[in-house]
């Protein structure tokens, strides 16, 4: 119904059990540990318990999907006292024959298939869903079935999944004898706050979203009114994806999520269904009259922005924070403006004031400078310089006061230097050769900024040039506390203009969500992650980012991309021989990265490299051999043809080759885009320097060597 309007390939808040979409919160990871743990060690009974709605069915789904052709499962879900005999429902479970049978040929029928199953070298598991239905009798008598043994092998494996209740019923005195016999259990409980947040973005995501839809404040009235149970955060989430649908409503704000509350306990035939008992309140944060997500930052548009009235107040003097777009739009994405969304380098510095003492401040001093950072700052800023002539203050004063800034530069200039430090960074400064690859550079920024902050947390890497967003730092610490699996995340960087045009364009070609590795020089990753595959390396002339990410990747890190504005580079004047110089330099790190990880499973740099020596020389050289090869063939078989029409034929087919490829890059890039014309005639063009940048790998030692 709606799943095309917000770009979806499936919907995301479906209240049936999905393994597909299962969120791995913290307890839902210790759940399903246990219940590996007991199949592995082949624990005789295992015990999952949980709130209604929290995700026990679709935790043993996905213990299903993963259990191997050396188990034979049964997963019996409607058992209860008077509809059967117990016996009955496991040889049914197991697709036995049971009909028409006494009680005891039923025993012996449920014992000699334990006793085949084990012969086959197959181990036997029972699940039992909605257990806490069982009468004592049945628990009884499924206890009497864990004795059945093959010498000091168990042959059955029992998993019992139920509801709070389940827990009283073992514990009470009549069946100590079965509750002695559990190898492992785990109660799960309702999804923290925060866990909602990372729940909500895990679904939309595996649905095919590439941006947010729901605000920080629409979430945080779900995760209050749901309790945090999973299933009833689906039935708000849905209805209001319908509800925002309907309005044409690009994103779900708080307002939509109340209309949903008050529809559903109005008209609704069971209101919400949340258990009040068990699913405590979620506590709420001190801001919470804040909703601090927009359609390109977290922060909403203010009068001033663009020149005009602010379309929300983030629930300050406006009732509604639902953001309705006023942009045009061509298709399902809108068309939004990029002065009103984004800022210019000089803006942003010039906002950043500086730094102002603060009573709870910490100075530390280092390196001779008294750097003030507050206690509870977690993240610090790593700023990398390799032009002199680029001053580092917009960089630093940018990253705004209480986090420790740390510049390194590669080449020596005491003027920059001196720039850095005046403006509040910390100066690494080493021989001029100790610093000869940015690898090298970020790690001993990295080690410096260890110095000042121990418990380092999280630290950004930027090039001086470019500028933090002002919201970057907060809103990268705030996806990692939700997505402990993230290891490096990156934003969207903005091109800044120049002073007079005062213009911004927002680069967002790269896709939203899980990816490879990152597309800049600039990223935000745990300090942890970061020091556990040793840092950069430093023996790398080029693509340092890419190999931290896959080395980051192959210890189980994840890598992401979010829609969030984060860097803001000044836009640089670009003449042909800056051109040719940036493909000469992209054609050798493509040759570098094949070198590097060419091989399976990344294979990146291969096919570009390919690509660049097969149109940038091997296509051109046979269009001038074959040439040749005419005007020689026509002056011996056709002396009256004039040669230079063999040669305007030739050269004519490789020029419409060459503008059927230009035609398909626009297409690619956007036929309405005018930058897909601009971006599409440098590719093409372009693959002659990129081949000058492969020989330059392949012949110039120095240049590989860092």
């Amino acid at each position: 119904m709606y799943e095309k309007f917000f770009g979806l390939t499936e919907k995301p808040f479906s209240i049936q059990p999905d393994p597909s979409f299962l969120y791995w919160g913290r307890t839902h990871r210790l759940a399903y540990a246990m219940l590996e743990y007991g199949v592995l060690n082949h624990a005789g009974i295992s015990v999952v318990t949980g709130e209604v709605g929290c995700g026990k069915t679709t935790l043993i789904h996905r213990l299903l999907d993963q259990l191997s052709d050396t188990h034979t499962v049964a997963l019996l879900s409607n058992i209860q006292e008077g509809r059967g005999d117990l016996l009955s429902w496991v040889l049914m479970g197991f697709g036995q024959p049971f009909s028409g049978k006494t009680h005891v040929e039923l025993f012996s029928d449920v014992q000699s298939f334990f006793i085949s199953e084990y012969a086959k070298g197959k181990r036997v598991v029972m699940i039992i869903d909605e257990a806490q239905n069982l009468s004592l009798d049945m628990l009884e008598e499924l206890r009497l079935l864990s004795n059945i043994n093959a010498g000091k092998d168990q042959l059955l494996q029992l998993i019992l999944v139920g509801q709070p209740q389940l827990k009283g019923l073992l514990n009470r005195p009549e069946l100590v004898q079965l509750a002695q016999r559990v190898g492992s259990d785990f109660h799960l409980t309702p999804l923290s706050r925060d866990e909602v947040h990372a729940y909500i973005e895990t679904r939309l995501a595996i649905a095919g979203c590439r941006r947010r839809v729901f605000t920080d404040r629409a979430i945080d009235l779900i995760a209050e009114k749901s309790r945090g149970v999973p299933r009833i955060i689906n039935v708000i989430a849905d209805t209001a994806l319908v509800y925002a649908f309907s309005s044409e409503e690009l994103v779900v704000g708080v307002e939509s999520i109340r209309s949903v509350i008050r529809d559903k306990t109005d008209y609704g035939v069971f209101g919400l269904a949340a258990d009040e008992e068990t699913a405590p309140p979620i506590k709420p944060t001190k801001d919470d009259a804040i909703d601090k997500f927009s359609l390109q930052t977290d922060r909403a548009p203010t009068p001033g922005d663009d020149g005009s009235a602010s379309q929300s107040t983030g629930g300050r003097g406006n009732p509604s924070d639902t953001i309705k777009p006023k942009q045009p739009v061509i298709g399902e994405q809108p068309i939004v403006s990029a002065t009103a969304q984004t800022k210019t380098l000089t803006d942003v510095a010039a906002s950043v004031k500086a730094p102002a003492e603060k009573p709870e401040a910490v100075q530390t001093a280092t390196a001779g400078k008294t750097v003030a950072r507050e206690e509870s700052a977690i993240t610090g800023i790593v700023v990398v310089g390799e032009d002199p002539k680029i001053s580092p203050e917009a960089t630093i004063r940018s990253a705004g006061d209480g986090r420790a800034i740390v510049y390194v530069l590669t080449k020596k200039s005491p003027t920059t230097v001196e720039i850095a430090r005046k403006a509040g960074a910390v100066v690494v400064e080493h021989a001029e050769k100790a610093l000869n690859s940015r690898g090298r550079a970020r790690n001993a920024g990295y080690r410096q900024l260890k110095k000042i902050m121990p418990h380092l947390q999280y630290v950004q890497f930027i090039d001086a040039g470019d500028a933090v967003d002002p919201d970057w730092i907060s809103n990268a610490e705030r996806f990692m506390a939700r997505r402990p699996e993230v290891t490096i995340v990156e934003g969207v960087v903005q091109k800044g203009g120049d002073k007079q045009s005062n213009q911004s364009v927002l680069e967002s070609a790269e896709p939203i969500g899980e990816t490879q590795s990152i597309s800049t020089g600039a990223a935000f990753m745990r300090a942890d992650a970061f020091e556990a595959v040793g840092g950069f390396r430093g023996d790398l002339a080029t693509a340092s980012f890419v190999d931290l990410c896959i080395r980051q990747r192959r210890r189980g890190g994840r890598i992401w991309r979010t829609e969030k504005p984060m860097i803001i580079s000044r836009k640089k004047s670009e003449n042909l021989s800056s051109w040719w110089s940036k493909k000469v330099d992209g054609g050798f790190r493509s040759a570098f990265l094949a070198s590097l990880h060419g091989g399976p499973p990344e294979r990146l740099g291969v096919m570009e490299t390919i690509g660049n020596i097969f149109w940038g020389f091997a296509f051109p050289a046979a269009i001038f051999v074959f040439s040749i090869f005419g005007v020689v063939a026509a002056s011996k078989y056709s002396p009256g043809m004039p040669w230079y029409f063999i040669i305007a034929v030739i050269f004519g087919f490789g020029a419409a080759i060459y503008g059927v490829r230009y035609i398909l890059q626009v297409f690619a890039g956007g036929i309405f885009k005018k930058s897909s014309w601009a971006n599409a005639f440098g590719d093409v063009l372009g693959k002659l320097p990129e081949f000058f940048g492969v020989l330059k790998f392949l012949f110039n030692k120095k240049a590989r060597a860092a």
